[in-house]
């Protein structure tokens, strides 16, 4: 499938994943030891940016980059950015995750909300605990079982398009042999994951249907954002995002 169809449909939507800004800050508070000056903060896979925001009001004197691989993206937080008076202090670059342009050990905080998974996140802890000074922290978002024995109907489900998905213990355990520290952990409610998420999807199905009629790749991210939405009501009990903060020993 042209990943392009998956950029396109989400275009639409206000977050890319589950979150909001309550949590955002909740994630934030286990980070108690900023330099004096605020600090650096690397926002990958930033998308539309809605953490970014948030980031920057919560950490004033902090300095962010917001990467993220497609370009309009990048453009509508370039918006928000202007609109909110943040031009000095967070600047966008258009990249890869898995090959970013930065030098070792640039940043006090890497921040990834919903996108680790996208390039296995063993391999994201791996890699960006590179990118991190030391004392510093690492905080990943992403969607994990949250048992060893799911359901049927949702394990089929993921095993077809999620199929690295790992439990939370699995996390736990790549945080420690990638040598950081996990300083925090909590699920995000289910309630969030359906105001931020899958209930702004259940509106704009209809009419993503209607726009993307004659692109069949654009359909069949559609159609596994219906299953996924479906299989989220009736199990996200055994499933769901769960936030990680880790930290560089000094």
């Amino acid at each position: 499938m042209d990943t392009s169809s998956v950029f396109k449909v989400f275009e639409s939507l206000p977050r890319l994943g589950g979150g909001d800004d309550e949590h955002t800050k909740k994630a934030f508070l286990f980070i108690t030891d900023l330099p004096p000056g605020g600090g650096e903060i690397l926002d990958v896979g930033c998308g539309k940016g809605a953490q970014t925001m948030a980031l920057a009001r919560l950490c004033q004197s902090c300095r962010i980059r917001a990467v993220d691989i497609h370009q309009p993206y990048i453009d509508t937080l370039e918006e928000k950015i202007i609109v909110e008076g943040f031009s000095g202090r967070i600047k966008t670059v258009c990249a890869s995750m898995d090959n970013l342009p930065f030098e070792e050990e640039s940043f006090d905080i890497i921040w990834a909300e919903g996108c680790a998974s996208i390039i296995g996140i063993e391999q994201a802890v791996r890699y960006w605990k590179k990118f991190l000074k030391l004392g510093g922290y690492i905080m990943i978002s992403d969607i994990f079982w949250f048992t060893k024995t799911p359901s049927e109907e949702p394990r089929e489900f993921f095993a077809e398009f999620h199929p690295t998905m790992i439990t939370e213990d699995e996390g736990f355990e790549i945080v420690r042999n990638a040598g950081l520290e996990l300083v925090g952990s909590f699920r995000l409610p289910s309630q969030v994951w359906e105001e931020s998420f899958y209930g702004q999807l259940r509106e704009r199905f209809g009419g993503l249907e209607e726009e993307y009629a004659d692109d069949k790749d654009a359909l069949m991210v559609i159609d596994g954002l219906k299953k996924q939405t479906d299989i989220f009501d009736r199990y996200s009990d055994e499933f769901g995002n769960t936030y990680l903060i880790m930290r560089k020993s000094l």
